[in-house]
C-alpha cells in the first residue's frame, strides 16, 4: 500500500479477532514510526507503556468497575463503555502520556504544542499499524478514568490516549467526513 491508500483506508476498529499480542517487534516498529513525528523544538513529548495479556485483562476489569460507578451515580461517561468493549478484544494496548506534563510552565508554554505533537505521534502509529494490516482504535475515554489509570500504571502523568491494536474482526468502512467546502476556507 502507498501512503495515500493507507490514509484513505484507515478506520477506527472496535472489534478484534481473538489473537495473542501482535508482538514486541511490531510494537517497537510502530513506536519508532511514531517517534518520527514532528514536535516543536524537537521536544518529543511522548512516552508509551505497552500492555497485553493478563495485565490488560485487569485494566479492562478496572475500567468496567469505574463505568459501573458512573452508571450508579447517573453521571456522564462519554463512550467509555464502547471503548472498554473494544480494548477488551484488542490484543495490545499502548498508553500514551507526556513525561513533561509536570514541569514548571508546562500549562503556560508547552501544553498546546505538546498535544499537537502527541497527536502526530499517535497518527504515525495508527497509520503504520494500518500498513501492517492491523486495526487500531485511538481512545480518549480514558479521561473518565484518569485517576484509576494513573494509579494502575504507576505513573504521575495524565494518560492522553490509549491505542488499541489487533487484528480487525469487522468490515472496514470509512466513516462519513465533512465536505471539503465545510473544511477549506478559500480567500
Amino acid at each position: 500500500m502507498n501512503l495515500q491508500e493507507v490514509i484513505q483506508l484507515r478506520t477506527s476498529v472496535r472489534k478484534y479477532k481473538k489473537a495473542p499480542s501482535v508482538g514486541i517487534e511490531v510494537v517497537e516498529e510502530l513506536v519508532q514510526l511514531g517517534m518520527r513525528a514532528p514536535s516543536p523544538k524537537n521536544r518529543q513529548p511522548w512516552q508509551v507503556l505497552h500492555m497485553t495479556g493478563e495485565e490488560k485483562v485487569h485494566f479492562v476489569n478496572l475500567g468496567f468497575q469505574v463505568l459501573e460507578q458512573y452508571k450508579s451515580r447517573k453521571a456522564h461517561f462519554g463512550s467509555l463503555e464502547i471503548s472498554l468493549g473494544a480494548i477488551k478484544m484488542a490484543s495490545d494496548l499502548l498508553f500514551v502520556y507526556n513525561p513533561y506534563d509536570d514541569l514548571p510552565d508546562y500549562h503556560r508554554v508547552w501544553e498546546k504544542s505538546d498535544l499537537q505533537a502527541i497527536g502526530a505521534f499517535i497518527e504515525h502509529i495508527i497509520l503504520g499499524a494500518k500498513d501492517k494490516g492491523l486495526g487500531t482504535l485511538w481512545m480518549n475515554d480514558v479521561y473518565f478514568m484518569q485517576c484509576e489509570s494513573k494509579a494502575f500504571l504507576g505513573i504521575n502523568h495524565d494518560v492522553l490516549a490509549i491505542i488499541a491494536i489487533g487484528k480487525s474482526d469487522e468490515g472496514m468502512y470509512p466513516r462519513p467526513r465533512k465536505s471539503l467546502k465545510e473544511v477549506l476556507i478559500k480567500r
